[in-house]
């Protein structure tokens, strides 16, 4: 069901036809606008007027507003002249609020960003707002896209942001907001990592005295620059694993616990969190803060987090063969998320790693493999840089294709290692998207 009636209004520009541009041209349809869509590949709507090849921008200079994709920067030329005409150039996710915003009781939103764990967290944070009774619907940069998230009845959408969604928004206020961590990623975008986490505090903009703003206090990169960052007013909730934190959610003594009032509630023992890894207590601690700022109980909270099997392609589980067992970690698309899948273990793994590098220096990944890493076997156009950075630290070997990855890693490996994937890379030089990746490998493991 859409926001508004189906009486015919202005126009509407659509720029990009992927998952979330379909949806927006699906939603504006119903609300009465007459649509107006570009792609670069032909695509053929019905009763949507679709052009393709170079962007014809003069035919959007009379929009309304028109919803940007974002895989399409804002510096795209045609993008950048509509923004120059006073045209709005916004995302799906800035209607969506706006359209929330008109209902007599509008929805709350909570938001999340950060370079690793987004989609973790989001899914987690939703799934505990579902289960605290909520009318809730979670999706954004993840599952669904925003716009098929409308529904009349929701109390709270849960959005998961990237960096570049966030630049095309515009009004759009987070009652409670996240920024779970910062790393280099997405160089080829951004001109350096000042301008890429610039991007990302844009989630804390607009929010009001009495808001929350959830923020890492164990990356140096966040924390020091939160006072001076955050409106008067929000309450900042720290989260952290490394030490006891008054005011926020953390780790201690085998503990998850809630000290943002006066005195420390134990959650739950980490122990119990079904999902494992260093990393995933943090994402663990960040999604306790958001679910209870939001009205969720501390039973809820433990309920969920002793349940959450963990998402599809995020450190998950896949086979164990001969004793040696294998990890589809695809959606480990940056050197940041790689560094924290390595040291979810304590035990040799042969490590495939690959794909489309997004200006990339993968320095780090030498000393987090240093410690762990028994060989290894490299895929797609990042082959030659990777291998710089492993020389002299593990054997290295050449994968053509997935399967053949998996059978040479099985080769490297010993009883009781780790067959780990987790590329550091996109994934568009070998396969459709991550999710297509991390299936062809899970795919190859069952095949052994």
């Amino acid at each position: 069901m859409n926001a508004t009636s189906s009486a015919v209004k202005g126009k509407m520009g659509v720029l990009g036809l992927g998952r979330s541009g379909l949806a927006a041209v699906r939603f504006l349809q119903g609300s009465g606008y007459r649509v107006v869509a570009w792609d670069q590949a032909k695509v053929v709507l019905d009763g949507v007027e679709v052009r393709d090849g170079p962007c014809p921008e003069l035919e959007f200079m009379d929009c309304e507003a028109v919803l940007l994709s974002p895989g399409i920067p804002r510096t795209h030329t045609a993008v950048a002249a509509l923004i120059t005409h006073g045209i709005p150039v916004i995302n799906d996710c800035e209607w969506l609020y706006r359209q929330g915003q008109a209902r007599a009781e509008p929805p709350e939103c909570v938001a999340i960003t950060g370079t690793n764990g987004k989609s973790t967290v989001t899914t987690l944070v939703g799934e505990m707002l579902a289960a605290a009774g909520f009318m809730t619907q979670t999706g954004g940069n993840l599952g669904q896209a925003a716009l098929s998230l409308w529904r009349e009845d929701t109390r709270i959408y849960v959005l998961e942001l990237s960096s570049f969604q966030l630049e095309s928004m515009a009004r759009f206020r987070a009652n409670s907001a996240a920024l779970l961590n910062i790393s280099p990623d997405h160089m080829d975008r951004y001109p350096d990592l000042q301008h890429y986490l610039d991007a990302k505090w844009a989630i804390f903009n607009n929010q009001r005295p009495g808001d929350v703003a959830v923020i890492n206090c164990d990356d140096p990169g966040l924390w020091p620059i939160a006072p001076r960052v955050l409106q008067e007013g929000v309450q900042v909730v720290g989260f952290s694993i490394q030490k006891p934190l008054p005011g926020g959610v953390y780790v201690a003594d085998g503990w998850l616990v809630d000290h943002r009032g006066a005195e420390k509630i134990p959650i739950l023992e980490t122990a119990r969190i079904r999902i494992k890894g260093r990393h995933n207590l943090a994402n663990a601690a960040a999604a306790s803060a958001l679910a209870l700022s939001r009205g969720a109980s501390h039973a809820t909270v433990a309920h969920i987090l002793e349940t959450f099997p963990g998402l599809d392609h995020r450190m998950q589980w896949v086979r164990t063969v001969n004793g040696v067992t294998f990890y589809n970690d695809s959606k480990g698309t940056n050197v940041g998320a790689v560094v924290e899948s390595l040291a979810s273990f304590d035990r040799p793994l042969v490590l495939i790693a690959g794909g489309r590098a997004k200006k990339t220096d993968f320095s780090d990944l030498r000393q987090a493999a240093a410690q762990r890493l028994r060989a290894a076997v490299l895929i797609g156009e990042a082959a030659d840089d990777l291998e710089n950075v492993f020389h002299g630290v593990a054997p290295i070997v050449r994968a053509g294709s997935m399967v053949e990855a998996v059978t040479l890693s099985l080769q490297q490996a010993s009883p009781g290692d780790v067959v780990l994937l987790s590329p550091a890379c996109a994934s568009f030089d070998m396969f459709k998207n991550f999710e297509d990746r991390g299936q062809q490998f899970s795919e190859a493991v069952h095949g052994l």
